[in-house]
């Protein structure tokens, strides 16, 4: 896996950090005054998708699934640590492992480590930048947690640096389809993006650091 080390621009109110035994992930305050710190070493998986999905829904059970099989590798996870939908199923389930990154207004969930920031932008960005991140179904705000991650593909590429990897469930892909149709998506990007129906297909690639 690939590590990062870097700031965004944004301010944490609380930080906040896991770890494994092959993975860790950490949400710092910057040096400088309005800066997030942000270290993400070995297995990092960041999870995006619905808030609103009911916990019997099938795609909260590839998530939880997702995340067994994250853990079971020493890997950690990232998300958006609200109270519902693939936020809640995944930090349920691996909640020692899994850090919630959000903002002082959002309902969190009552499981995991929480870092929080003081605004939606900067969460959106440590989300879309671990070394791996996922996009189950969702609404807009994931669609925004995806579009993030595939701009900061471009950025890194421009910069000769390794990207993330990126895996968007099947449910996105007419979308995505349509954007590279009219080459709002170029080739050398569209070829970072991973589709997925299943989780099996991510954890048959993943490995350890």
């Amino acid at each position: 896996m690939s590590e990062l080390f870097g700031t965004v621009p944004g301010v944490v109110i609380q930080e906040g950090q896991v770890k494994n035994t092959a993975g860790l992930v950490a949400v710092m305050k910057g040096v400088a005054s309005g800066e997030a710190q942000v270290k993400a070493d070995g297995l990092v998986v960041s999870v995006s998708g619905g808030g609103s999905l009911p916990q019997a829904h099938p795609i909260c059970y590839e998530a939880q699934k997702l995340a067994a099989g994250v853990s079971s590798r020493g890997g950690v996870l990232v998300n958006g640590g609200e109270n519902g939908g693939t936020m809640l199923a995944v930090t349920e389930a691996e909640p020692d492992i899994t850090l919630g990154i959000a903002c002082p207004y959002h309902e969190l969930t009552h499981f995991g480590t929480k870092a929080i920031v003081n605004s939606y932008q900067t969460r959106k960005m440590l989300i879309a930048i671990m070394p791996v991140v996922v996009v189950f179904p969702g609404q807009v705000g994931t669609l925004d947690e995806l579009i993030t991650c595939i701009g900061w593909i471009k950025s890194l590429q421009k910069q000769n640096a390794l990207p993330p990897q990126l895996w968007v469930h099947e449910y996105w892909w007419d979308v995505l389809e349509l954007l590279h149709s009219k080459e709002a998506i170029q080739a050398d990007v569209w070829d970072k993006i991973h589709q997925f129906q299943d989780v099996d297909a991510i954890l048959s690639t993943i490995k350890t650091a």
